[in-house]
């Protein structure tokens, strides 16, 4: 079925790219490798059906989510409202009445049905990917939702209709957190991966950095100050409680999620100099994993929680080193000149994305295949750009970055290399960590 569907897309919509697109950076795209040709599925999302007038704004909304979330798999392209068929008005209640000859006269090669009505304290809402080509419902799906969350529903069938077309979900569902600065204090923040929902999570009215989710989506490990020292900590999303997880003399820094959401590396320098150590989550059985004069910090865990990424100067300048999570093995695995930084380990376990410091060109995200090989730099933006993040699909990569003059989350896709900053975020913005995409029986 997969294969069939690339045929399709690849006879139907090869178009070549220009190589100079034009768009300034203030737009919140743009395109840093572009593909020689686009192999981009077109796609109609027209407005969804709403069931009564009331529910046109959420069916709208909900249909504007869903395209944002096809767009920026960096597998489709949507077709342009003024390219709808002659006469199109929206779609009717019953998915019968849909003109095929009309729409498939526009070139596109699907096109998304909703329907969206109410029932108490829920929204029921009934989508269906409808293949123009043959006429036929290729993916479809009753969705409810709470009606305080009315993005979920398409967050949440956009992942199967990119399931079908690519054969990895999408992450609609996903969330992300950061720290954000509030009345000159840094707090941490989550909101959904396109930047809505925005929530605070802390009011510790200090320096709150660098938060991590934990696999599970169930915790977050941050560094703070609010005890007046550089002291980590756990936040547990389901009763809002903040304990230590760390609070050594020195610092305490850099923490790093197994993917059993048990335990996690992190960067001490209670030895006088920065060492990485393995802690449970409640703080103990502390485990030393690196002993030498040097400096080791930044662990990232592989998905299959053998081996560890981390950086060291004990080849002269700050570089990418793996081991196994017991310290073992250790190898460099940074070659391509300058300064590596903040390693983060692709969930598909494949590849290693991190930041390079070169003289004369700022801080730019990297990415290389996790044994070391073919190291590409994916931002060109000759400002500073850190903390790099994955999303849970391996497609993307989240990052802050300061190219505008103020600091921002940006994202770039890895294949395409098209740069994006995160919507709807109106606070400076540091240290993202994406998170897993939601469970089936979120709200």
């Amino acid at each position: 079925m997969l294969g069939d569907c690339s045929f399709r897309v690849t006879i139907l919509f090869l178009t070549v790219i220009l190589l100079s697109l034009g768009i300034n950076a203030q737009d919140a795209i743009r395109i840093g490798s572009v593909r020689g040709v686009d192999v981009r599925i077109l796609v109609a999302v027209p407005p969804f059906c709403p069931d009564t007038a009331d529910l046109t704004p959420v069916a709208t909304e909900m249909a504007q989510v869903f395209a944002y979330d096809l767009d920026f798999s960096g597998l489709f392209i949507l077709l342009p409202r003024e390219q709808y068929p002659m006469g199109f008005v929206g779609l009717e209640r019953d998915v019968n009445a849909i003109n095929f000859d009309a729409w498939r006269a526009t070139k596109a090669e699907f096109l998304v049905y909703g329907f969206v009505k109410r029932e108490g304290n829920q929204y029921v809402c009934q989508f269906r990917l409808i293949d123009l080509v043959s006429k036929s419902q290729v993916v479809g799906k009753e969705v409810r939702v709470e009606v305080s969350h009315p993005r979920l529903a398409p967050h949440r069938f956009s992942e199967e209709v990119i399931a079908y077309v690519d054969g990895i979900p999408g992450i609609g569902t996903s969330q992300i957190c950061f720290n954000g600065i509030v009345g000159g204090k840094k707090e941490i923040f989550i909101s959904d991966y396109d930047g809505a929902n925005l929530k605070q999570i802390t009011e510790h009215g200090s320096i709150s950095i660098k938060p991590k989710f934990s696999p599970d989506g169930t915790k977050i490990a941050y560094l703070s100050y609010k005890d007046r020292y550089s002291f980590l900590y756990i936040y547990d999303r389901l009763t809002g409680r903040v304990t230590p997880l760390s609070k050594e003399v020195g610092l305490n820094a850099s923490p790093a999620w197994f993917p059993d959401s048990r335990r996690l590396a992190m960067t001490l320098s209670k030895d006088a100099n920065m060492e990485i150590y393995i802690k449970d989550i409640d703080g103990k059985n502390p485990v030393r994993v690196t002993k030498n004069q040097y400096g080791d910090s930044s662990p990232t865990i592989s998905p299959d929680g053998t081996k560890m990424a981390f950086v060291s100067d004990r080849g002269g300048s700050p570089q990418i080193y793996v081991m196994g999570v017991d310290g073992s093995d250790v190898r460099r695995v940074s070659y391509q000149g300058g300064n590596s930084y903040d390693p983060v380990w692709s969930p598909d376990g494949k590849m290693i994305a991190y930041v390079v410091e070169q003289k004369g060109e700022g801080f730019e995200i990297y990415v290389m295949n996790a044994d070391g090989s073919e190291p590409r730099r994916l931002t060109n933006s000759y400002g500073s750009n850190e903390s790099p993040t994955w999303s849970p699909d391996s497609r993307h990569i989240m990052f802050c970055s300061n190219r505008n003059g103020s600091w921002e989350l940006w994202t770039v896709n890895v294949k395409t290399g098209e740069e994006r900053k995160v919507p709807n975020i109106n606070i400076e913005s540091q240290g993202p960590s994406w998170g897993p995409r939601a469970s089936k029986d979120a709200k």
